[in-house]
């Protein structure tokens, strides 16, 4: 990100950020509700424009006032698994995996639900795949949220406050799955407020406060 400003009306939300993270780091951005840590996250993943400044992923670049378009352009580089999941609650688990990359990227439907049972796997849900949201736990719930958001197989992933609906056992499972990511040359982008969870598993912690990035920390 280089100088990215972002307005909502009046209300001035990104004040000129910018960040750099490399391939294969895990990243976290730290600070309490309403800073612009989401906010930023929307902006890197061309889900909300902005007014000036640039987002690079990667060989595309987004510039201020692309949208909706870029999103779609930034689908296959960038996935983001949001606080509250967002699930299609009428549909399966599987079918919550692989429907974007058919109806949206034109893969055919016998390799989109193959790579879906995969990222299941992976994850440790496809015990679950004919389950309804409704009918997952939590961390359950988290796990299908990342399956779809790999499912295009991004470099980049966003991450929106995973911790909110786990418990300690779960948080600690899901520090290790996003470190297993990053080990295999993912590259994750982590919004949260849970610091003890930030320090478990991110290279670098960046703070946010009002709308800016001010200070970041090397992990020991």
């Amino acid at each position: 990100m280089r100088d990215v400003e972002l307005r909502r009306g009046a209300r001035l939300v990104l004040t000129g950020v910018s960040l750099e993270v490399r391939r294969g780091e895990l990243v976290a951005l730290m600070g309490p509700s309403g800073v612009g840590k989401t906010s930023i996250l929307r902006a890197i993943a061309g889900l909300e424009g902005f007014q000036s400044g640039t987002v690079e992923v990667e060989d595309l670049q987004l510039n201020a006032g692309e949208r909706p378009s870029a999103t779609v352009r930034l689908g296959r580089k960038v996935g983001m698994v949001f606080q509250f999941h967002h699930l299609f609650e009428h549909l399966p688990v599987l079918k919550n995996v692989w429907l974007a990359p058919v109806h949206v990227y034109g893969i055919p439907q016998r390799e989109a639900e193959r790579r879906a049972r995969d990222l299941l796997t992976i994850l440790g849900v496809e015990h679950r795949a004919a389950a309804l949201p409704r009918e997952l736990s939590g961390g359950e719930a988290q796990r299908v949220a990342i399956a779809r958001a790999l499912a295009v197989d991004p470099p980049l992933l966003l991450l929106d406050e995973p911790t909110a609906s786990l418990d300690g056992a779960r948080r600690t499972e899901l520090s290790d799955l996003l470190q297993s990511l990053v080990r295999n040359g993912r590259t994750l982008i982590v919004a949260t407020h849970d610091e003890e969870f930030a320090r478990s598993c991110a290279h670098r912690v960046l703070h946010v406060d009002q709308g800016q990035v001010f200070e970041e920390k090397q992990q020991d």
